[in-house]
């Protein structure tokens, strides 16, 4: 009786443990996230305060006042956007968190990144934007200002940055001049792995698997190091054998979906660097897909 009581107990609370980590966990995760989240909208807010920062002061001094200031292609690699509407609202907008600035009467013009000449005539502010390559400015801090500068060709043009001086510079990137700035990593891929991997999905919801995939059949393990899916009843849903490189799955496979949208928060979900789902296996076995699957791959 005492063991039987015992070994309840110990269930029990391995059980209360389980839910503590997995409680722990998704608590981390979310706090992650939003703080990634917070992150970027103080990113939106402070370019959008550099700026309303410069009307300010052409606001407080005397007519005749001109000054050019910059405003970079990018932050951290990322693109924005600034634009000004109706004289009156200053917006950024940084992966999708938006900063509105409003702005003081008599301000006029337009804002844009790069460089921007800001002037004030008879009480009023104008903005406008000049190209890089006659700003007097060096844009690319590479010791060479305007048509100095390799990068220009003439005063229209807006990017003084050249692409092959193996500096990499003001909006280049690795994408844009990867002769400078390298090749861009690749974005990690999910994997299962046994002595090898036998299971991928990249970042594009393209999957990989070492063996092949049977659907619409009940996933019965096998007695080999399996990845096993169940549903809430603890029934077996699929199956992806880390020996052999099979996988098993109850229900269909749903290749090149152009949406995802998990309805379950049971779901095996599977997503980009950027939170997007990719993939994910619900509580039926059914197999969804961003992208297609390979067969008798190399994951």
């Amino acid at each position: 009786m005492h063991k039987a009581q015992s070994a309840t107990e110990f269930i029990v609370l391995a059980s209360f443990m389980l839910l503590v980590i997995l409680g722990f966990f998704a608590i981390t995760s979310s706090n992650v996230l939003e703080a990634k989240e917070q992150g970027n909208r103080n990113i939106a807010e402070d370019i959008a305060e550099f700026a309303f920062r410069e009307i300010e002061i052409a606001k407080s001094v005397n007519n005749g006042y001109s000054r050019i200031f910059a405003l970079p292609q990018t932050i951290n690699g990322v693109n924005y956007s600034i634009i000004i509407i109706d004289d009156r609202e200053l917006i950024v907008d940084y992966l999708g968190n938006e900063h509105v600035k409003f702005l003081p009467a008599n301000v006029t013009g337009n804002i844009s990144k790069g460089s921007i000449l800001i002037e004030k005539i008879e009480d009023v502010v104008y903005l406008r934007s000049i190209a890089e390559c006659s700003d007097k400015i060096d844009n690319d801090l590479d010791g060479s200002i305007d048509l100095t500068d390799a990068g220009c060709t003439d005063k229209s043009d807006n990017d003084e940055t050249n692409c092959g001086d193996s500096a990499c510079e003001g909006p280049e990137s690795c994408s844009s001049c990867s002769s400078d700035c390298g090749i861009c990593p690749l974005p990690g891929n999910f994997f299962l792995k046994g002595l090898a991997n036998v299971f991928s999905i990249d970042h594009t919801g393209n999957a990989i698997l070492s063996g092949t995939l049977q659907k619409n059949t009940n996933p019965v393990p096998t007695g080999d190091d399996e990845f096993i899916f169940k549903d809430n009843g603890g029934n077996n849903r699929a199956i992806i054998n880390l020996i052999t490189g099979n996988m098993v799955i109850q229900g269909q496979l749903f290749e090149n979906q152009t949406a995802l949208n998990p309805a379950s928060g049971n779901d095996v979900i599977i997503r980009d660097s950027n939170g997007a789902v990719v993939s994910y296996l619900d509580v039926s076995g059914d197999f969804y897909l961003k992208g297609t699957l390979t067969e008798n791959g190399n994951p």
